[in-house]
């Protein structure tokens, strides 16, 4: 199984950055207490870096919204999934425990200010590419049942079959989401500056370790960047 980035995004979108961690042996039920411990202290440590009032004009939010506009979708509307995610914290909610993968990227997300998602590989068919819709594909959204096509010309991540994720970071779709009984698992870390390639490999190891501590995972590692736009990923039965 091939995970690709297109070259014309990097072309359009210079120094974007997309860290892939590959999880097996994923145990993935039950709540722990150490990771909700995490969760609720980056909520806490996010509402003393960030404001609703400023977070627009956050460096690290203002880029997804450059990009999203450059694309063509209005940002107001689809919000970035880092800007959504800590606007819901800035007003005061918590987040809920899903299961512990799905909490543990939250904490990522949260803890660097970036996008932060996956997908379980036993649902995905043939290679995963993030690339431009041509706006016919098969797309459910995350907890729906109706298809949503996404518009021609978004970003989108897709496998062979169906759209993973719609407007590169904004909607999860439902046929590849994580749940308890996820077993092996993709995970996306997206960078655009003022990320640096030295600031993803940092986070990677970070993050590496996290999902092999609480998700008792084996964790492989890559970067998908200009020059080097895809990776192998091993298929898993």
């Amino acid at each position: 199984m091939m995970y690709r980035v297109d070259p014309a995004i990097f072309a359009s979108y210079p120094g974007y950055l997309r860290g892939v961690l590959v999880l097996s042996g994923i145990t993935n039920y039950g709540e722990q207490e150490e990771v909700l411990h995490l969760l609720r202290e980056e909520e806490r440590r996010a509402r003393e870096r960030y404001t609703l009032e400023t977070l627009r004009d956050n460096p690290k939010i203002q880029s997804w919204r450059e990009a999203f506009t450059r694309f063509g979708t209005n940002p107001n509307r689809y919000p970035p999934s880092i800007e959504n995610l800590l606007r819901r914290v800035l007003k005061g909610n918590t987040l809920p425990y899903i299961n512990t993968l799905v909490a543990l990227m939250n904490v990522v997300s949260l803890r660097y200010g970036l996008p932060c998602g996956g997908d379980d590989l036993r649902k995905v068919e043939g290679d995963i590419v993030l690339t431009y819709a041509q706006g016919n594909e098969w797309y459910v959204p995350l907890n729906g049942t109706e298809p949503e096509p996404p518009e021609k010309g978004e970003v989108i991540l897709r496998d062979a079959c169906k759209v993973l994720c719609r407007k590169w970071t904004w909607r999860q779709g439902e046929h590849t989401k994580i749940t308890e009984e996820t077993r092996a698992a993709v995970v996306n870390v997206d960078c655009l500056p003022p990320f640096t390639l030295e600031d993803l490999k940092h986070i990677l190891s970070e993050v590496a370790s996290l999902f092999a501590k609480y998700c008792w995972s084996e964790v492989q590692t890559g970067i998908l960047k200009e020059g080097a736009p895809e990776l192998a990923i091993p298929v898993v039965q």
